[in-house]
């Protein structure tokens, strides 16, 4: 066979397998049996129960892709072993891309290892149980570049905000998309420390 057709089948192969493992971010999250009441994309979130509720249901679907990830390695596996197929190859590599890309952390701090480390989640579950003593009348809010007190601004904690699974304004494919490419993660870096 020519170059080109193993290389288109490599590709395509390697499109799906990278798509597929990405699909669990996008869904589980959106379609739930119990809809938490968030406000829609891009308003910021009130650090409360039900963001640290969200935030624990999208860490969940984040690492879903690892099981889901593993079919099309063993599918490629499957493959291979019968004839070397390019095809085979290329679903190999895109789900051990993904699989790669969710073991290894971001930093070495505890909450910006992964988007959805622990680390975030006990920090803004610290800052909702916790009085804040920034001002008087303290209410930390989750905007997209840090947590912030809303009356005076003050820069609690400087993580960015990863996608959260809320309802957007934009469509649905642009959202799909955006979570594909981004993995998750924040599209801004976080605010500097004050």
């Amino acid at each position: 066979m020519s170059l080109s057709i193993e290389l288109s089948r490599f590709l395509i192969a390697l499109s799906i397998s990278w798509f597929v493992t990405r699909i669990p971010l996008f869904l589980l999250p959106r379609i739930t049996l119990h809809d938490l009441p968030l406000v829609d994309h891009p308003a910021p979130l009130p650090v409360d129960e039900t963001l640290v509720l969200q935030l624990l249901r999208v860490r969940r679907a984040y690492w879903a892709s690892i099981p889901i990830g593993l079919v099309p390695i063993v599918l490629g596996l499957l493959m291979i072993i019968q004839s070397p197929s390019s095809f085979g190859f290329g679903l190999i590599v895109g789900a051990a891309w993904v699989l790669i890309a969710r073991i290894t952390p971001f930093s070495l701090e505890p909450t910006g290892r992964y988007p959805y480390s622990m680390g975030l989640i006990h920090e803004l579950n610290r800052l909702r149980l916790e009085p804040v003593s920034c001002c008087s009348i303290s209410s930390p809010t989750w905007e997209l570049d840090g947590v912030r007190c809303t009356s005076c601004h003050t820069l609690l904690l400087a993580e960015s905000r990863p996608d959260l699974g809320r309802r957007r304004s934009d469509n649905i494919l642009a959202a799909l998309m955006r979570v594909i490419l981004l993995d998750g993660r924040p599209f801004v870096d976080a605010a500097e420390e004050e």
